[in-house]
């Protein structure tokens, strides 16, 4: 008998994320953003098994330097944190990664880079045994790109977004497809049937 997966996860994914580890003094590429702390709140059945996946906007990362110098041409640390405050507990949900400044045709272009780890993608177990599954992805790429200098300013910056992807919730069970409840049905009907058919013919014997 089939069985199509629920329409809707049963879970609501709620918390705070928060940047952390920027750079925003020399020496190294000095960066900046909007924001560096919010909040989100994917409300039940937000995400579906036809369409899991949402896309939420974070910051804008940018820089106010003119230009690139030796020292912004080493990569520094910076992290991405999703705390959770439902569901409870949770594990994982750090990304990793680092700004840099990059010349390329012998300076002609500049820009800052944004690189995170693992393609900026983090695994989030939740629910019972932390059997759930939870992917948050960020975008990273170039910011500030100028011509024999940055582009300097928010206006040039990066947009990074980051996307919930439900993969698995063990608090949405499997439920039957309407072909489904009436293969049930008459399934029931022939059994109720044959076990009459049997009663008869034992009394008759």
């Amino acid at each position: 008998m089939a069985f199509a997966a629920a329409s809707a996860q049963a879970t609501e994914f709620a918390g705070t994320w928060t940047l952390s580890e920027l750079n925003t003094s020399d020496p190294g590429l000095v960066v900046n953003a909007t924001k560096t702390t919010g909040s989100f709140d994917i409300a039940n059945g937000v995400l579906t098994a036809s369409s899991p996946t949402t896309t939420i906007n974070l910051f804008d990362l940018y820089t106010n330097e003119g230009s690139i110098e030796k020292d912004d041409k080493t990569p520094l640390p910076i992290q991405l944190t999703f705390t959770f405050t439902t569901p409870s507990p949770t594990s994982g949900g750090v990304i990793n990664g680092t700004t840099v400044g990059q010349e390329t045709f012998l300076g002609v272009f500049q820009d800052g880079v944004l690189n995170w780890a693992d393609s900026g993608v983090t695994d989030v177990n939740f629910g019972t045994n932390l059997s759930g599954l939870l992917t948050i992805g960020v975008n990273g790429g170039a910011f500030n790109t100028g011509l024999f200098g940055l582009d300097k300013g928010k206006r040039a910056g990066l947009d990074v977004s980051a996307t919930f992807d439900w993969v698995n919730d063990p608090t949405s069970g499997g439920v039957p497809e309407p072909a489904s409840w009436a293969l049930m049905i008459a399934g029931f009907g022939m059994a109720g049937a044959t076990l009459r058919r049997r009663r008869v013919a034992v009394a008759a014997a």
